[in-house]
């Protein structure tokens, strides 16, 4: 199973038990709150799903890269020198399961899977699946 297939189930999975959750606990019915609000929410819920799969591809992504490439979190660091203070780049050694959330912003996932990607074609290393 491919990255791209585990989590964008997982992300599906999440969805699913979020809907079932507020039908049978009634908390998102239309009679309570709005024909409008029920439809926010369900979207909303999905469109957080969808961020949750895409920001674990990318941190996934740039892991592997990292990884094949052997760089360390110091090479990843050097690669986004303009980051604030309290923003994070993975580390290859010590990749969490699901991408920090708060600390890995998805601006520095993304400029660093650019660079990375570039890198692994100058090598020739097998893209990411």
């Amino acid at each position: 199973m491919t990255h791209h297939t585990k989590w964008r189930l997982l992300s599906i999975a999440i969805y699913v038990i979020f809907v079932i959750i507020c039908i049978a606990f009634k908390l998102l019915r239309p009679s309570d709150i709005g024909m409008a609000w029920s439809i926010f929410w369900y979207i909303a819920a999905a469109g957080l799903a969808y961020y949750f799969y895409f920001k674990n591809i990318s941190y996934q992504e740039v892991v592997y890269y990292a990884r094949q490439l052997n760089l360390d979190r110091s090479d990843l660091e050097a690669i986004v020198p303009n980051r604030k203070n309290t923003a994070e780049v993975p580390d290859p050694a010590h990749p969490n399961m699901f991408s920090p959330i708060v600390q890995v912003p998805l601006g520095i996932l993304n400029h660093l899977s650019d660079e990375l990607i570039k890198q692994a074609k100058e090598q020739s290393v097998a893209p990411f699946k």
